[in-house]
This record gives structure tokens, C-alpha cells and sequence, in this order.
């Protein structure tokens, strides 16, 4: 039997504060580091998984910020491991806080090391996807079709020339598959596919200590953002819609049964069912204000997130948009939404009543 060590706290300075956050339950083959995340919003960490007792499998890897290398060698070194040590990278999604430092660490141990990843997700870590700056004429088109104004342009292509920093294309990443099953001494990984925070998002079930990775697909201390898709001709699926597959992949992972559940930021997870519930009932209540929202009269999609989430930092505007887009794109799947007028900006009005939902 798997014998799993006492919680300590970890201080962590985030920004003008500090924030406590429990230390993960450690096996005697699955260690956590954990590392600050300025610039983020309120995700508080970056964490990274290590797997076996030598060579050693990652689960994820962290942006890349400077000393954010040294400092991960630095918690490797206190676990007895460096990085030469480690032989395979997996990765929970193409987002860069979870890839950033994957390139680097190849150069760092010294030898060549695979990278797995989804295949929806791969074209985000590619050489020419990370020149343009995270940025395409998509995300134009749709910025536009939004009705955002062109401050709120400006502030996300300037945020999206930034975030190119923090990471290094990999070359060649391998595509993993749904079921497939990564092993090393100690340990057995099963890749369930859980699309919605991005198509291409795995979790990662270790199934002799019940752990279940699970990226930003479930995280504690927020509701993570389905974060909808304008690549959509980069996809297996040509109609995916990111709630409609986030609230899919909740059920996939809902009947595992799961001890804890590590995600990719903040604290671990020891009661994932009553999470997923708190879940559903967030969506469902956004889908409601939404509804509600635009029974009235017509409003485009960015005139919506300002009414639903006053005061949001400009930095995250774009995932408040994201919101709203996804929820109406389930409302008018289920016969409660309509395009009023295509736009630009487009324009959504409600058919049905609130009582429906």
C-alpha cells in the first residue's frame, strides 16, 4: 500500500502578499514542486510533478520566467534528482504556464527527452505559432465579432506579445492518445482526454495511488475557464465547442475513483465530486444570467461581460469574453439563443424562457 506523508504549509510571496497553500501528500514516487506564478490572475502557483524514483517522468513543466530553471533544479536537487535524470515530459495541455520550460530543460539535461501532448494541442508549441506572438487574424476576426472595443484589442495582442516570452517552441513533441498508459517504477499513468479548457487537455490517472493529474481541467480555488477555440480548422473535431466538452469531460472523470486530485495551480483536491458539483452549479447559474441578459434585448457578446463581471482587470477580459461566448454557444445549442444579427459586432437575443434551463 502506497503510504502517503503529513501536509505542510508553503509560503508563497504573490506579489504585495503572501499566500499559504497546503504542501501535496507525497508518495514515495510522486513528488510536487511548486512554484510562483506572478502575472497570472489568482492561480497562485505553477506545479510540476515528478514521477519514479530514477529516471524521473514530469507532469507538466511551468512558464518560463527568469530563475524559474534554478529554482526547479533546486527542489529536483532536494528530492535527490537533477534534471539529466528525467525521461519523458507529459504535458496536461499546450498552455505556456504548463510547457514554457519544457525546450529548456531538454538543453539542460543533456540528452534528448520526449515531450508528449495531445495532438489538439500541439500546434500551440510549435516554432511559428509562438513567433506570431500567440496572436492570428482568428482571434481578430473574433475580437470584432465580439463587439470588443479597440483598447481591449490592443491590451490582449500586447498581453499575447508578452506571454511569447515565457516559453520555447518544442520541436517534435509526441502526440499521445486517449488510454494510453505511461508506466515507470512505482507508477502507471492512464491519459483520459478531458477537452474544454483547451481541446487538446489530458488528466493523468495514477491508479495504484488513486492520484489523478488533472492540469487546469479541475483546480480548487477556482472555476477554471472552458476557453473557447477560433483554430478550429487545427482540430479533430471540426465542431467542438469548449463547455459543451468541458461538461463532458467532468463526467469522464467524476466516477474515477480518486484519493486526491493534483492540479496545475494552487492546492491539491481531497473531495473531487463535491468540486465537479460546485462546478455545474456555477455554469448553470451563468447560463441563467445569460439567458436572462439578453430576453430583453439583443446584446453582443463583450456588452455581456461587462455587465456580468464589472471591474475586470483588462488583463483578463479576454477570458470573461471567452465565458460568455461559450455559455451562449450551449444556449443556442439547447434552442435558448439566437443570432439577432451577425455583426460586426453580432448580436444574441433569447428565445424561450429562464424556466427552461
Amino acid at each position: 500500500m502506497t503510504s502517503i506523508r503529513p501536509n505542510r504549509a508553503v509560503r508563497l510571496r504573490d506579489e504585495s502578499r503572501y499566500v499559504i497553500i497546503r504542501e501535496f501528500p507525497q508518495t514515495d514516487h510522486i513528488r510536487a514542486l511548486v512554484l510562483e506564478l506572478p502575472g497570472f490572475g489568482d492561480l497562485l502557483t505553477s506545479n510540476i510533478f515528478v514521477l519514479g524514483k530514477g529516471p524521473i517522468t514530469l507532469i507538466d513543466t511551468g512558464p518560463k520566467f527568469p530563475n524559474s530553471l534554478e529554482t526547479v533544479r533546486s527542489q529536483l536537487n532536494g528530492h535527490g534528482f537533477d534534471f539529466p535524470d528525467i525521461e519523458r515530459i507529459i504535458l496536461t495541455h499546450g498552455h505556456i504556464d504548463h510547457f514554457g520550460m519544457a525546450s529548456l530543460m531538454e538543453k539542460a539535461a543533456g540528452h534528448p527527452i520526449p515531450i508528449h501532448l495531445h495532438r489538439d494541442d500541439i500546434w500551440r508549441t510549435t516554432r511559428e505559432y509562438i513567433k506570431e506572438g500567440l496572436w492570428s487574424e482568428e482571434v481578430m476576426d473574433f475580437t470584432r465579432s465580439a463587439g470588443m472595443p479597440e483598447f481591449a484589442i490592443d491590451r490582449m495582442k500586447r498581453r499575447s506579445a508578452f506571454f511569447k516570452h515565457l516559453c520555447d517552441p518544442i520541436d517534435g513533441a509526441i502526440p499521445m492518445e486517449d488510454g494510453e498508459i505511461f508506466s515507470g517504477e512505482g507508477f502507471s499513468l492512464e491519459v483520459i482526454h478531458t477537452p474544454g479548457h483547451s481541446p487538446g487537455s489530458c488528466c493523468l490517472y495514477e491508479t495504484e495511488s488513486k492520484i489523478l493529474f488533472t492540469g487546469d481541467h479541475i483546480i480548487r480555488h477556482i472555476t477554471p475557464n472552458p476557453i473557447m477555440e477560433v483554430r478550429k480548422s487545427l482540430l479533430s473535431d471540426p465542431d467542438y465547442q469548449s463547455l459543451r466538452s468541458y461538461e463532458n469531460s467532468l463526467a469522464r472523470v467524476e466516477d474515477l475513483d480518486v484519493r486526491y486530485a493534483f492540479s496545475g495551480h494552487g492546492e491539491f483536491i481531497d473531495d473531487v465530486k463535491g468540486l465537479i458539483s460546485r462546478y455545474r452549479h456555477h455554469h448553470e447559474q451563468r447560463k441563467r444570467q445569460i439567458h436572462e441578459a439578453i430576453r430583453s434585448r439583443s446584446r453582443s457578446i463583450y456588452d455581456l461581460a461587462e455587465e456580468l463581471f464589472p471591474g475586470i482587470p483588462e488583463s483578463e477580459i479576454f477570458l470573461a469574453v471567452s465565458e460568455v461566448h461559450s455559455h451562449l454557444e450551449v444556449l443556442m445549442n439547447n434552442g435558448q439563443a439566437e443570432v439577432a444579427q451577425p455583426g460586426p459586432p453580432a448580436l444574441f437575443q433569447a428565445v424561450g424562457h429562464t424556466s427552461h434551463l
